[in-house]
Formats: C-alpha cells, sequence, structure tokens
C-alpha cells in the first residue's frame, strides 16, 4: 500500500511539472521561435484543451484497458510531447503535440485521484492531500530548474529533464508489484456476462445527484480562483502599491509556498480533526483572506494575506474530492472526471474575465470580483453539506 501511495504522489509531482512547464519556459521560447506572446498563449491553450479531453475520456479508458494500463497510456503521451518539445521542432509540430500531453495530464490525474479514493479507504483523505503536496512541490520547483537551463542557454533540456524523469516513472508503474492493489489496477470483469438479470452499469443514487451538480460548480469556481488569484497578483500589486518588479514576482512564490506548507500540514492535522472541519476552517479562511486582500492598504498587508490565502486554499481541492465521491460509490472515475473537468474550464474561464475586468475597470472591480468567488465557495460548500445531509437522513428512514 504505502509503494502504490509514494508512485501516485510521483505521479502528480510530475503533473505539477506539466502544468507549469511551458509557462516557465515561454519568454526564451517565444524569442528562439520568433512568435508573439499570443502565439505563445495559444500553445498553453492547447495543452489545457487536451487536458480536458484527457480528463472527460479517463473512465471510458479505465473500463477498456483497466487502471494500470489507462496510467501507463497517460504517461506514455505526457513523455512523448516533452520528448518532442526538447527537439524544438516546427511551431504547428508544437501546436500539434501539446494537446497529446495535456490529454495525459488529464487522464494520469483524474484516475490517480479516483485510483486513491477508490482503493485507500480510511486513509484516502491523507493520501490524497499528500499527493497534492507533491504536485505543489512539482509546481514549484520546475521553474527553478527551468531557470538553471535558461541561463546555460539550453532551454529546451528542461522538457528533456520532465520527460527522462517521465519515462523512469512509467517503466516503474509498469512493472512494481503493489501486492494486492494489482488486481484493483487489472482491467474489471464484466460481471453482466454471467448473469444478465445484473445490470452492469452504475447509476448515481437519486438523492447524490444535487451533490454532485454542485460540487461541479463548487470546482468551477475553487479552480478559477486558485488560477486567477495567484497569477494576477503581480498585475494587482502594481496597481495597488509601489513595490518593485522583483517584489511584485515574489507574491506568486509566496502563494504556492504557502499553498505546498498547507497541504503538508493539512496531511497531519486531517486525522485529528476531520476532513468536513477541515473543509469549512479552509472556505472560511480563504475567505477571510482574500477580503483582508480587497481592503489591504499596505504591502505588508497584502503579502500576509496572501500567504493565508495559499495557505488555506490548499486542502481545498483534494478535500472536495473526497466528500463529493461520497455519494458516488463505485463509480470514482466518472466523478472525479467531471469535477476535475469543470475545475478545469473555471481554470480558463475565470482568468479570462479577470482579465477583461482588469483591462476596462478600476482594479478594486477585480478585487471584490475575487471576494465574491470566494464567498460563492462557502456558500457552495454549506449547499453540498445540506444535500449530503438530506441524502443521509432519506437513506435513514428507507433503511428503517
Amino acid at each position: 500500500m504505502k509503494k502504490l501511495a509514494w508512485i501516485a504522489c510521483l505521479i502528480y509531482l510530475l503533473n505539477g511539472f506539466g502544468h507549469i512547464i511551458i509557462g516557465s519556459v515561454l519568454e526564451p521560447m517565444v524569442h528562439a521561435y520568433q512568435v508573439d506572446y499570443s502565439a505563445g498563449g495559444q500553445l498553453i491553450m492547447n495543452q489545457f484543451l487536451g487536458f480536458l479531453v484527457g480528463v472527460l475520456i479517463a473512465p471510458v479508458i479505465v473500463n477498456s484497458l483497466g487502471r494500470r494500463m489507462t496510467i501507463f497510456v497517460a504517461l506514455f503521451c505526457f513523455a512523448l510531447s516533452q520528448f518532442v518539445l526538447s527537439f524544438l521542432p516546427d511551431w504547428n509540430v508544437l501546436l500539434i503535440t501539446t494537446p497529446i500531453g495535456g490529454a495525459g495530464l488529464g487522464i494520469a490525474e483524474t484516475v490517480v485521484a479516483a485510483l486513491i479514493i477508490g482503493y485507500f479507504k480510511e486513509k484516502k483523505a491523507a493520501v490524497l492531500v499528500l499527493a497534492e503536496v507533491f504536485f505543489g512541490v512539482g509546481a514549484l520547483v520546475i521553474p527553478t530548474v527551468s531557470a538553471i537551463f535558461i541561463m546555460n542557454g539550453i532551454w529546451n533540456i528542461s522538457f528533456t529533464f520532465v520527460a527522462v524523469i517521465i519515462t523512469v516513472t512509467m517503466f516503474l508503474w509498469l512493472f512494481l508489484s503493489f501486492g494486492d492493489a494489482d488486481s484493483f489496477l487489472k482491467k474489471q470483469p464484466r460481471a453482466a456476462l454471467q448473469d444478465i438479470k445484473s445490470p452492469e452499469r452504475k447509476r448515481y443514487p437519486r438523492k447524490g445527484i444535487p451533490v454532485i451538480a454542485i460540487g461541479a460548480l463548487f470546482f468551477f469556481f475553487y479552480v478559477g480562483t486558485e488560477m486567477t488569484f495567484p497569477n494576477y497578483l503581480p498585475t494587482i500589486l502594481r496597481k495597488t502599491t509601489d513595490l518593485g518588479e522583483s517584489a511584485l514576482a515574489i507574491s506568486i512564490t509566496v502563494f504556492w509556498g504557502a499553498m505546498t506548507i498547507g497541504r503538508l500540514s493539512m496531511a497531519v492535522i486531517i486525522d485529528k480533526i476531520g476532513y468536513r472541519n477541515l473543509l469549512i476552517i479552509c472556505c472560511i479562511g480563504q475567505f477571510g483572506s482574500i477580503t483582508g486582500f480587497a481592503l489591504s492598504t499596505s504591502a505588508t498587508m497584502s503579502f500576509i494575506s496572501i500567504f493565508f490565502a495559499g495557505l488555506l486554499m490548499g486542502g481545498i481541492f483534494s478535500i472536495g474530492l473526497l466528500l463529493v465521491n461520497e455519494e458516488a460509490q463505485g463509480l470514482e472515475e466518472n466523478t472525479t472526471s467531471i469535477l476535475v473537468a469543470l475545475g478545469g474550464l473555471g481554470g480558463a474561464f475565470l482568468p479570462k474575465v479577470a482579465g477583461v475586468f482588469i483591462d476596462r475597470f478600476p482594479i478594486a472591480v477585480t478585487l471584490w470580483g475575487l471576494v465574491v468567488c470566494s464567498l460563492v465557495l462557502v456558500i457552495l460548500m454549506n449547499m453540498i453539506f445540506y444535500f449530503k445531509k438530506r441524502a443521509k437522513n432519506h437513506s435513514l428512514v428507507h433503511s428503517s
């Protein structure tokens, strides 16, 4: 079980690499290819579109190949894209290749999250939060690694570095034995062929559908806020403070560093207070922190608010996955796919809206827009708890 947990964390680390790697080398890349930043943005968008497709098709591939082979295929697609990028082919080839890597990222993230939720039972919360820690570490480490290669004039080797680690992980995943978990990772037999009277296809319980639907909306706003808040921090601070360029850039590091610390802390305390109570603390805390950032009148107060926002947002994604999946036993891949897909849409849509707001309105409009999004998360969290309680009461009435 420990071996499976650690390799799941390693795959999440790679996903952290994958989400940040193009952005880390975008500056030298656009100069090398003599394209504009719009073209660079298109490359990132193509990877995101591939990610979204991967998330949506992951349950179908799992049903066809089983979990072990599905994750192997996902890692292969990711590794292939990184190797191609490292050889600096024609720009049009990159535009075709990045969606393949994005699809691998989407499949891996969805299937590994569902695997943790479905297999680890009472330890699933701690393992999923730990995996999120590794994702954050990957997102923090790869810009530093890329910076070293950029300084030495070999920025494209950043992709080779990632591709080699993916390849090693891919073969570890394929050939290592995970003991009792091996049967869980294989393609599951279709019982329906043996017993025609018992339908094989599982459906969501009627009382659980509101939780899934509200949970999907919750993920839309959470991932959208998580992508918007840190990415626009330098822009917001430039308009609200007199900080220099280096201090503005540090604001993003403060956020992601705090998020990594938060995830590490949550992995320790989650078993002590329960993940429901932890989600309440995180959601209310992020609302208070972002509100404090909007009200801040000094750079010091802004950085304190940024730190606490990152610290408290660190566990929302994984805890939200756990809570919503409780209403869909045996459908973890499908539910995780829906939630991650809606999160991805939020991560693409809300930053776009924020950019329009920054261009057209005073910065206060964007700031209070972020506060509204963080408040919506608190409201949706309460709605999830309400419908979960109603579904539980309904089940108790019928069982008695």
